[in-house]
């Protein structure tokens, strides 16, 4: 994924599944040390948590690494995008068990926090996965003229397989955004009533980049 280090405040309002009509020099990408999770904004029911590590990881997890675990099958239209920071900082005795009831309950994929430009490639990722689902937000760094993208891909049962993240234009240090919001709002992507993986349906004229990294299963 490629999330900045600091905490924003965000809550954009809800979108229509309709087509949708400060840059730094290039660096290494801050680790957070936070938990994030994707609700059914519906229901509230869980669907994806998340725990990103920092320099101090727990004992057993690597490093600047993001840790996906798939709570429910991820079929809701709607997305509500939450974060916040651990109860226990890293290196404190009730951190390592924090973190691993975090991203417990489901199957859990790890792959690094880092990410370079050039890995932010122009273009349409095309899936491979048996279930797949396009969500768009708007963009925390430009959140009145800006959009991002986030493909899901998921396996026959459901098990979460690999995320793709999409944006308008390529972040000159790798960030999907500038700063984590702590509440953001995604929509599945519809054309003609049929859900579509293709982020055109979301601004046809914008020039879409998307960041592929390696998920492998603990």
């Amino acid at each position: 994924m490629s999330t900045g280090s600091g905490k924003g405040e965000l809550e954009p309002n809800e979108g229509t599944t309709s087509v949708i009509g400060t840059e730094q020099t290039d660096q290494t990408q801050i680790p957070i040390d936070a938990k994030l999770r994707f609700l059914d904004a519906r229901t509230g029911g869980p669907l994806i948590h998340l725990a990103v590590t920092g320099s101090t990881p727990p004992s057993g997890y690597a490093p600047k690494v993001e840790y996906w675990s798939r709570r429910d099958a991820v079929k809701a239209d709607i997305m509500t995008l939450e974060s916040s920071t651990f109860t226990n900082r890293p290196g404190t005795p009730g951190y390592p068990k924090e973190f691993t009831d975090w991203i417990a309950g489901g199957n859990v994929l790890a792959t690094a926090q880092e990410a370079s430009t050039q890995e932010w490639l122009l273009g349409i990722y095309q899936p491979t996965a048996p279930i797949n689902a396009l969500y768009w937000a708007a963009d925390p760094d430009a959140p009145s003229t800006k959009r991002i993208g986030l493909l899901v891909e998921c396996g026959p049962s459901s098990e979460l397989l690999n995320v793709i993240w999409y944006k308008m234009t390529q972040p000159q240090n790798g960030l999907i955004f500038q700063k984590v919001p702590s509440k953001l709002t995604f929509t599945k992507v519809y054309v003609n009533s049929a859900p579509s993986t293709d982020p055109r349906a979301i601004d046809p004229q914008a020039s879409w980049y998307f960041y592929h990294g390696t998920m492998r299963l603990l």
